[in-house]
């Protein structure tokens, strides 16, 4: 939250296009390359080992304010699910279409979808339009 919306996106859609850029097609083929911490993984192009790791890392910026500090008041954390969430709305006018996904997976994972008073104080449909919009867009 110490950075505007726009910085992060613009510095996460640097980091993606890097990623990205670098996987070949063919290496999109593997069936398992999603599945998590699978000894299958070890087989994986090292592209796509490092795009797994960037998106696993996005999740956990996203996650950790709202859960890392058990004293944070449900004010804040609601403004930092709005902080994110306003992160995937730029990501959207920028085209990036990896990183709000990302950031809209990580918000609605159970851990933090269990916060009740934060779904008090923060409008969730909004989240629900964002995916949708989102999915409507990408390519």
């Amino acid at each position: 939250m110490a950075f505007p919306p726009k910085l992060v996106v613009e510095q996460l859609t640097v980091m993606d296009a890097e990623l990205f850029r670098k996987v070949l097609p063919s290496q999109c083929l593997v069936s398992t390359w999603g599945k998590r911490n699978k000894p299958s993984n070890e087989h994986l192009a090292p592209t796509l080992q490092a795009t797994l790791d960037h998106i696993r890392r996005v999740a956990s910026l996203v996650i950790t304010p709202c859960l890392g500090d058990p004293s944070m008041r449900v004010p804040d954390r609601a403004r930092v699910v709005e902080h994110w969430i306003q992160v995937a709305q730029e990501c959207k006018i920028l085209k990036n279409f990896s990183s709000p996904c990302t950031v809209i997976s990580a918000l609605q994972k159970t851990s933090t979808n269990h916060l009740k008073n934060t779904q008090r104080k923060f409008p969730w449909r909004s989240l629900k339009n964002l995916r949708s919009a989102i999915a409507k867009t990408s390519p």
